[in-house]
């Protein structure tokens, strides 16, 4: 077996172990939803996810929930910081882009 040959196969093997990682992966992601969806459908009576859901709470915050342990984000300092860089970067795109 020559040298190109040998690191061609090892390239091929390495190829299909990621390959065959990554769909195991995917399918245990996939599994894991469905589990959670239908048993979230027969014990709560509602139909969505319950290991990780994303919503609003109240008008300044957001309610990020993963396992039960929930994470509140205030948005009207994200939005204060947000309008702020749009606002400097308005500034800064006339320094370099001359008006016509």
């Amino acid at each position: 077996m020559s040298r190109v040959q040998k690191f061609r196969e090892i390239r091929h093997f390495k190829r299909k172990l990621i390959l065959a990682f990554s769909f195991f992966i995917l399918t245990l992601f996939v599994g894991i939803g469905a589990v959670d969806y239908s048993v979230s459908t027969l014990l709560c009576g509602k139909e969505g996810f319950g290991i990780f859901s994303v919503g609003p709470y109240g008008n300044d915050y957001y309610k990020i929930s993963v396992f039960n342990n929930s994470l509140y984000i205030n948005t009207k300092y994200i939005s204060r910081d947000y309008k702020r860089l749009v606002e400097w970067i308005n500034s800064k795109k006339e320094l370099f882009i001359p008006k016509k």
